[in-house]
């Protein structure tokens, strides 16, 4: 806090700094560009925010697919999970997230690449997804999204999925954890 405020009185001398004629000042730049980290308020002291930000190295963030249309068009279901998945994603950039979904039937890419993208374009780096590409229902998510968060260490994760899916999908992911004998606690953040 007092480097920063040094840092902010410092800029501040050199911007007013008096000039004589015939003589320059340069202004040092200082660059408030952090990439992918929003650090805006909206998010912080919400359960959600709290829950992440107590350990973010064994927290994620889980995205669930959607059949994707016959063209590979995104549903608007899916497109509502990745603007909330990326407002986690930028907000807690230390939280990897799992983006979930496997066969899109004729398409050569899986639900999950197909996320990747769709989360790139919203700002997400791709250093911060893990993909897990095998499952083609909801109860395979959970089984192979909980069978990776055990062997990663983790011991919660938030659910991004819609409201009318939520209640099947955390019930899915309590009792695969269960099964598995994972002890990973579950939130959900809805889309």
């Amino acid at each position: 806090m007092a480097a920063a405020a040094v840092t902010t009185a410092a800029a501040v001398a050199i911007a007013v700094a008096p000039t004589t004629p015939g003589t320059s000042v340069e202004i040092a730049a200082f660059s408030t560009d952090f990439g992918s980290v929003d650090l805006g308020s909206s998010e912080l002291g919400t359960p959600n925010s709290n829950f992440l930000w107590q350990s973010p190295g064994t927290r994620y963030i889980v995205v669930l697919g959607a059949k994707f249309g016959v063209l590979g068009q995104t549903p608007d279901v899916l497109k509502r999970r990745l603007d909330v998945a990326a407002n986690l994603g930028k907000k807690h950039p230390f939280n990897r997230m799992i983006v979930s979904g496997g066969d899109t039937h004729w398409l050569p890419v899986t639900e999950a690449q197909f996320m990747n993208l769709g989360l790139i374009r919203r700002g997400i780096p791709m250093w911060q997804m893990v993909n897990e590409g095998a499952s083609t229902s909801t109860v395979q998510n959970a089984q192979n999204t909980v069978r990776m968060l055990k062997h990663m260490g983790a011991n919660g994760a938030i659910i991004v999925t819609n409201g009318f899916h939520m209640e099947r999908a955390m019930k899915n992911f309590r009792d695969a954890a269960r099964q598995q004998g994972a002890r990973i606690e579950f939130r959900s953040a809805y889309a």
